[in-house]
């Protein structure tokens, strides 16, 4: 089995479990690649991969959910950090985990993608996202006017500080962190948070998978790809998100924690956990 190590190389922790851990692999007979997710094309060395072990924390999946999920690759998720939606093993499980990837034991689960396109003067500029796309102000310490169409109809113009377009699988993040709700990660919803809206309604919206959402900048402002790819935006620009055909691929074995688990232990804060 061929299995790519996913890692930041700033994490030192990462890359010396990833070291340990790919002696262990080749021990027992698999292919091993090693990928750095720091550069735009990091999941080009993954081609042809069974499945992607990314050691990190969540940031580091979602960094790894843009790398993986065009080339068709399943990830599993080997937390090293705090939160751990999204890395769903510890270290010491890895080596079981992949015993029972290559014997078969496991399932793969399908998360959604937004597909996000930003069109300026004729060019546009095309990001994927696992966790949601994000206008926000930028430096400029004001409110600012986002215009939003769905499926090509005018809903509403918010004046506020920033408007968030999230997955289910986005919704524990930012979207939650601003009164937005929390959406099993199984769903294909998509929702629409606005964030410290000005005398606009205040509430999210969730649409249909299939819907379309169009967000117009009328101020100077800034876009957010889960919250770790940023561009300056200016008025006029045109942010066009939807489903995206590309789906993130998450693997799940007997050693992975449910999701309602972490759900409660992490943001409920529920006792008996």
């Amino acid at each position: 089995m061929k299995v790519a190590l996913c890692v930041r190389p700033d994490r030192s922790d990462a890359v010396r479990q990833a070291r340990d851990a790919a002696q262990r692999m080749r021990a027992a007979g698999h292919e091993v690649v090693d990928v750095h997710l720091d550069t735009p094309t990091a999941g080009s060395g993954a081609k042809g991969a069974t499945i992607a072990c990314v050691l990190g924390g969540d940031g580091t999946m979602l960094r790894a959910a843009r790398a993986m999920s065009p080339l068709g690759i399943p990830m599993l998720g080997v937390n090293l950090g705090r939160l751990g939606f999204l890395t769903t093993i510890t270290v010491d499980d890895l080596d079981s985990a992949i015993a029972d990837v290559a014997a078969g034991r496991h399932k793969v689960e399908e998360r959604t993608l937004l597909d996000a396109r930003l069109s300026r003067e004729g060019n546009e500029m095309r990001f994927l996202a696992l966790n949601d796309v994000v206008v926000a102000r930028g430096a400029a310490v004001r409110s600012i006017h986002v215009a939003v169409r769905v499926d090509g109809e005018p809903l509403i113009v918010y004046w506020a500080d920033g408007v968030i377009v999230a997955t289910a699988t986005g919704s524990t993040a930012y979207g939650f962190s601003v009164g937005g709700p929390l959406i099993l990660p199984s769903s294909q919803a998509i929702m629409l948070v606005p964030i410290a809206p000005h005398l606009s309604f205040g509430n999210a919206v969730a649409f249909d998978p299939d819907q379309r959402i169009q967000l117009e900048v009328q101020d100077p402002a800034r876009i957010s790809i889960d919250g770790q790819e940023e561009h300056d935006l200016r008025p006029g620009d045109r942010i066009a998100v939807r489903r995206s055909e590309t789906v993130a691929k998450f693997v799940r074995t007997s050693h992975a924690r449910p999701f309602l688990s972490l759900l409660r232990e992490k943001i409920l804060k529920e006792p008996g956990t």
